[in-house]
């Protein structure tokens, strides 16, 4: 009642006061359900204290109630500032289906910091659910197929990585991504879909061979630096996480690229990859590198000890040798 009392008071000084003493009450006060109902009191207060009461909530249901009525706002950032909350409590109500359908309808807002918290809250619902991440991937697809243009995609597309609960939502999605990155071929597009590749393989963990193979790929067919750069990025990634699942034919591409490309920066960035690797089962005491043409062993070696002298900050630690 006493905390009641205050917020009800015009002033904003009084409502500052009564919840600064909150924390002395509760102290004098420890009774759970008490504890409990002055929470929910600090929840009718203003968005910014929903949420830093969330975890504290014994009445999980009332709480969100309280939230929840939010989202019929007819001011966007109000819905905004809802889904953000939504989503930050995605881990406590993963399977509510009204926040689902609130956070698929805010999508189509033309409101575009309604449109970013929808996203923000689709990505974490999507990590949390399966119902919700395979309805999300459909709306990925149907806004590719319909007019939706690639910078609303670009947004939506690090949603995939979380379509890992099963290998059918995996599969369908890697089949998504691989026709996004086909229709936009924009170096934006393509670095952002790549990347998203990476991650759901990462997760999934039964695509990773052909991830492997596909950013050697782009790494040897594409022309443009920052992709390769990307590439790189995401193999070294891989060659951290799963080192096990590299061939030798996987090792010689990528040796093959770093004898290839004129850059140094992506000569070290590969070197720096075959270097993860060469203190894991995928380079043994037969190591690949050795496989490779004896006339380009010499290249090879002749790489190593130029970039080795060249990255003496320490940025590397090439001991592939």
């Amino acid at each position: 009642m006493e905390v009641d009392k205050g917020l009800r008071y015009g002033k904003l000084g009084e409502q500052c006061e009564a919840v600064v003493r909150f924390s002395r009450l509760s102290q004098k006060y420890p009774f759970p359900i008490l504890i409990n109902s002055a929470f929910l009191k600090l929840a009718d207060v203003n968005n910014f204290l929903r949420l830093c009461v969330l975890k504290k909530i014994l009445n999980v249901d009332e709480f969100v109630k309280r939230v929840f009525s939010v989202i019929h706002s007819n001011d966007p950032v109000a819905r905004a500032i809802t889904l953000r909350m939504l989503g930050s409590m995605a881990s406590v109500i993963p399977e509510r289906k009204n926040a689902h359908h609130s956070i698929r309808q805010s999508l189509d807002s033309h409101d575009n910091v309604e449109v970013e918290a929808a996203i923000f809250a689709a990505a974490n619902f999507s990590a949390q659910s399966k119902d919700f991440a395979a309805g999300i991937c459909n709306k990925i697809s149907e806004m590719r197929q319909g007019l939706a243009t690639p910078v609303d995609l670009l947004k939506l597309i690090p949603i995939l990585q979380h379509m890992h609960h099963d290998a059918s939502l995996a599969s369908s999605s890697r089949q998504l991504l691989q026709q996004l990155v086909t229709s936009y071929p924009s170096t934006k597009m393509v670095i952002v879909t790549l990347h998203t590749f990476t991650l759901l393989a990462a997760s999934s963990l039964v695509d990773i061979p052909k991830q492997i193979q596909l950013l050697l790929q782009y790494l040897k067919n594409d022309p443009r630096k920052a992709v390769k750069r990307l590439a790189i990025q995401d193999l070294k990634l891989l060659a951290n996480k799963t080192p096990h699942t590299w061939s030798r034919e996987n090792i010689q591409a990528l040796c093959e690229s770093a004898l290839h490309t004129p850059y140094d920066s992506l000569k070290l960035g590969m070197l720096s990859v075959l270097s993860v690797l060469s203190g894991t089962i995928a380079i043994n005491s037969t190591s690949a590198l050795l496989q490779v043409r004896k006339q380009d062993q010499l290249i090879i070696f002749g790489i190593l000890d130029a970039l080795t002298c060249l990255s003496t900050d320490n940025q590397f630690h090439l001991n592939i040798l």
